[in-house]
């Protein structure tokens, strides 16, 4: 039997704007899940071509696809890159009107029907966790039988566009294959996921693989770290975890077993987690570990607004992690957001004057972006907590660039300019005069952009979608506010329901870990983190 031949694809940018995302030293973890997981099953032959990676352009990816005549091609994409997917996928149709493409990732899970009825180029959608759901939609297209019945998919039908029930979360991720990075050329870095899902719900953030922090065995990770290291000897590992030390027992056994196999000489690594999850003795252990730095989202500075955010941290409890990682001697790089709910100048200015005595080694502003499926997105489109929604163009929902949210009592281009000014004071308030002249040089690019956008007082992002053969793309019409707020409704709704389903499960059966039954430390002062908390 002549085997299925399925093509996944990261599709290349339309622009150049942000190049650690757009041209990245790393691979997309979530089409080598997809092919790890297909290739297991008899009678699939799966490829990748990952545009990015490989730095391909639009027309030298539509040619890699269709010299390996596939049935199906699967296209993943953030909300930032749905248009580059679905102009990919035009490209594909115009060559071969036969291929079937799919489109997956968390923009067509956080709006499904609109996503098809904006992208005509799109067959078919993934909603949510893909790998069983990819498997059995490509099954069905292989036999020719009814794709209606599987969980998880947005599909044309002769009566519109019709989205069938969410697919279960996999509770186990000990069962999924390791991702299939021998389809991909050898990279600088590689992503290592040790569980999915953030147990919090914050504002701004989906939180697409969940409430439930789903872990995979020690054994399992380690087993796939040194796979990594034999074959592919990376300069750098990339934890991808939401929340990397959630569970603090867990990481410290995780940590051990890097020890004691010598990782720290042979790659160096990095993760992000949060400030409640974190204490010296860890940090420390991190380090020993061969951690070269930690992420930290902080999101803001102002105590009331961390509290209506749902955060669960206090400018203390940061100030103390921070003061615990530089006793451990751990960079950390820090996540802000300015723009959150009824958000002021004041307030903001308050997260500028933390980040200054926080002083961390990497600072990260970004403008709050309304993500379709968070409640952020919800609020903006219903026009509440001071916001209003100015673009659906997906292109501008970038944290650095964007430009998809106005602010009622507050100009956007004077946050943007509070933004670059934040950079400037971090470093230059705590004396870190050529910390600034590197971090510049390294995100020269972004600051060019920015200050361009500033000069010129342009809300949106400076993008530049192709002049010609634009597809869909030129002629795609933007959700109404209505589905917007209905589907984060939906989105969230889901949600709750799996969390409740994973919980019956219980531990010994899901491997899933729950905040509440994480080890409390007293902590003193300058030692860890407090209460409560969430993952950047």
């Amino acid at each position: 039997m002549t085997p299925f031949k399925v093509v996944l694809v990261n599709p290349p940018p339309f622009q150049i704007l942000e190049p650690q995302y757009d041209t990245p030293a790393f691979g997309r973890v979530g089409l080598a899940y997809l092919a790890g997981y297909l290739r297991q099953h008899e009678g699939f032959d799966v490829e990748i071509v990952d545009a990015k990676l490989e730095r391909l352009s639009f027309d030298a990816t539509v040619q890699r696809v269709l010299a390996a005549r596939p049935r199906v091609v699967g296209l993943g994409a953030f909300t930032c890159e749905v248009k580059p997917a679905a102009h990919m996928a035009w490209l594909i149709k115009a060559a071969n009107p036969n291929i079937t493409t799919v489109i997956g990732g968390v923009h067509v899970t956080a709006i499904p029907e609109h996503t098809l009825r904006e992208f005509p180029s799109f067959d078919l959608g993934v909603r949510g966790e893909g790998e069983v759901t990819f498997h059995e939609l490509c099954d069905a297209l292989r036999s020719g039988a009814s794709t209606a019945g599987i969980p998880g998919l947005v599909r044309r039908t002769e009566d519109g566009i019709a989205v069938t029930p969410p697919r279960e979360r996999i509770a186990d991720q000990d069962t999924i294959p390791f991702p299939a990075w021998d389809l991909m050329p050898k990279a600088r870095e590689y992503i290592l996921m040790t569980q999915r899902g953030c147990p919090f719900n914050c504002l701004f953030c989906m939180n697409p693989n969940g409430r439930t922090a789903r872990a995979r065995s020690i054994q399992n990770l380690m087993d796939e770290l040194t796979m990594i290291l034999d074959r592919y000897q990376p300069k750098g590992i990339r934890f991808g975890d939401e929340l990397f030390s959630v569970n603090m027992d867990r990481t410290h056994d995780l940590l051990d077993a890097m020890i004691a196999a010598g990782i720290k000489k042979r790659v160096e690594w990095f993760a992000q987690t949060h400030v409640h999850f974190v204490d010296l003795p860890l940090l420390t252990k991190m380090k020993q570990a061969g951690a070269i730095w930690i992420g930290m989202g902080i999101e803001t500075g102002d105590a009331e607004v961390l509290k209506a955010t749902g955060k669960g941290s206090t400018p203390e409890m940061i100030l103390r992690a921070g003061a615990a990682a530089k006793a451990a001697g751990l960079p950390i790089e820090t996540y802000f957001i300015l723009g959150h709910p009824n958000e002021t100048l004041a307030s903001m200015k308050r997260t500028v004057d933390l980040a200054v005595k926080l002083n961390p080694e990497t600072p990260i502003f970004g403008v709050m972006v309304p993500f379709p499926g968070t409640e952020i997105g919800r609020l903006a489109a219903a026009g509440e907590a001071g916001y209003r929604l100015r673009s659906t163009n997906w292109d501008d929902y970038n944290k650095q660039i964007g430009g998809a949210l106005e602010f009622a009592d507050l100009p956007r281009n004077r946050i943007e300019r509070l933004q670059m000014w934040a950079y400037f004071r971090v470093f230059l308030s705590n004396g870190r005069y050529l910390d600034l002249l590197k971090f510049c040089w390294r995100y020269r690019q972004e600051g060019w952009v920015l200050a361009q956008k500033i000069l010129l007082r342009r809300s949106e992002k400076l993008s530049q979608e192709p002049s010609v053969g634009r597809g869909d793309v030129a002629a795609s019409i933007p959700p109404s506010r209505e589905e917007i707020v209905a589907a984060t409704k939906d989105w969230q709704t889901w949600q709750t329901t799996d969390l409740a389903r994973l919980k019956k499960l219980g531990p010994g059966q899901s491997k899933v870990v729950f905040v509440e039954r994480q080890r409390q430390r007293p902590e003193p002062v300058g030692a860890g983190a407090g209460d409560g908390g969430h993952a950047h």
